[in-house]
């Protein structure tokens, strides 16, 4: 089956070609051929059929789009498709399960001089027709029912017997198995006004072949006047249950879109998906999952090369300052060094202040064994607890007894994936979102329980912080 559908793509499509050239010319094909007709009639037979025309039809004509009869003399109709731009209707025709001609017509603006697309679907037992992407026709209909016959014939622009020709052009005409509508017509508009009238006629035994040979027959203004009420209100109820699936479009789409508008909400405004903003008062970073929730985490800080970072207020990463130049030497900010006897010097953010110290400014120690270090002025006590008698460090480091006093030593960086860092630690609890419906994380000001997280592991002055 799959390579007879091959088959008959290609051979569809080479037809195509031809019924555009010479459509331009203003004339039409007629009798397609035995192989194309028998596999476009098994696609009638399957239920899963789709023709496109594309047409301008000439003012004041009534002519046959497609024809589909059975047997070598054309004796009995199987399905037909006719426009009239006298007064603006297409007729769709076919050979309905009980064996009797079901006509469906329908109102379309044939005569304004413009092209027309025309698609006619038949899925199973529904049944779509459109022109100009305004839908037309859509229906289920139980008595939709093709049976396989032998020799098929298809006529394209015309009845039987050359009867009922269609005047104008017809730049396309194809076939396929599948609806190309929602392709061809993704807003496909309904027609809530068009009213569908059915007629459904049997012919009498000797008046078949001219009853499907003739004209198909157009309501009369009688006829109009006395339809029946079923009609309408099967009409209306095939309408709404149209609304109803357009509606049901529309809010799928709505929904796509509030969902890429919507976002997460923080500190009062709307942050989209993917997006990230730092709260430096709490030193947090959040950003916005497509799941609509918050996921924050302490702001990462860069890795720094001085030995003595200082974390200004108002900040929440640490800052290298600037390095003094003193006596062809460069010295880090924060360093403290003796360059003479009783000479004291310290960089301070790019400067060197140096003083002098007197021995008689000297404090008074208590310890028996006392040092002097290096070309400093006062002597320090040795071989004692520094940590135990004045701990000078910040709480965020660890305290080392050197030989001349303390040390401090800022405690080693905790690396915690993401998801795990305790929010006890940052601050956070979750609140429900009545209107959003979304879970937000709230951020408390505990900058300084989350900063025990974020030290940096370099040695430090007595005299500067870890962060």
């Amino acid at each position: 089956m799959a390579r007879s559908r091959t088959k008959f793509e290609l051979i569809w499509l080479l037809s195509t070609v031809v019924l555009s050239t010479v459509a331009s010319e203003n004339h039409l094909p007629s009798l397609l051929s035995g192989v194309q007709a028998r596999n476009l009639w098994q696609l009638f037979v399957d239920r899963r059929v789709a023709l496109q025309f594309d047409i301008l039809q000439d003012d004041n004509t009534e002519g046959t789009l497609i024809s589909v009869f059975q047997g070598r003399t054309s004796s009995r109709l199987l399905f037909s498709l006719t426009t009239s731009t006298v007064n603006n209707k297409i007729l769709l025709r076919f050979r309905s399960a009980s064996d009797s001609l079901k006509t469906y017509t329908l109102s379309a603006p044939l005569n304004d001089g413009q092209w027309h697309k025309i698609i006619v679907s038949l899925q199973g037992n529904r049944i779509d027709l459109s022109e100009n992407c305004h839908q037309l026709l859509s229906k289920e209909d139980d008595e939709l029912h093709f049976r396989s016959v032998h020799h098929p014939r298809v006529y394209v622009g015309q009845q039987a017997h050359h009867h009922n020709k269609f005047q104008g052009k017809m730049r396309e005409f194809s076939a396929d198995s599948s609806n190309p509508v929602p392709i061809r017509c993704p807003n496909l508009d309904l027609m809530l006004d068009n009213f569908v009238s059915t007629k459904t006629e049997t012919p009498h035994e000797g008046e078949q072949e001219q009853a499907v040979d003739s004209a198909p027959d157009q309501p009369t203004s009688s006829a109009t006047e006395n339809i029946n009420w079923n009609e309408h209100v099967s009409f209306m109820e095939d309408q709404i249950k149209q609304v109803k699936l357009m509606l049901q479009g529309v809010d799928n789409r709505l929904k796509k879109v509030e969902l890429h508008q919507r976002g997460c909400q923080i500190a009062g405004k709307i942050i989209s998906f993917g997006e990230k903003q730092q709260d430096p008062l709490n030193c947090t970073e959040c950003q916005c999952s497509s799941t609509g929730e918050l996921f924050c985490n302490p702001i990462g800080c860069p890795k720094l090369e001085c030995a003595h970072p200082v974390l200004s207020p108002g900040k929440c990463c640490p800052e290298c300052h600037n390095q003094c130049f003193y006596n062809g030497q460069h010295y880090e900010h924060g360093h403290e060094f003796w360059p003479k006897q009783c000479v004291r010097c310290f960089c301070s953010n790019g400067r060197m202040d140096c003083q002098f110290r007197r021995a008689e400014h000297c404090p008074v120690l208590s310890c028996t064994e006392q040092e002097t270090p290096a070309n400093q002025c006062c002597p320090v006590c040795t071989n004692i607890d520094h940590c135990a008698e004045n701990n000078p460090c910040d709480r965020n480091a660890i305290c080392e007894n050197d030989t001349y006093g303390a040390k401090c030593k800022c405690k080693e960086v905790r690396v915690f994936h993401k998801a795990s860092i305790p929010l006890s630690v940052l601050g956070f609890f979750r609140q429900r979102d009545t209107v959003l419906r979304r879970r937000r994380m709230h951020l408390g000001r505990k900058r300084e329980r989350a900063a025990r997280w974020l030290s940096i592991g370099n040695d430090v002055h007595k005299s500067a912080g870890c962060v």
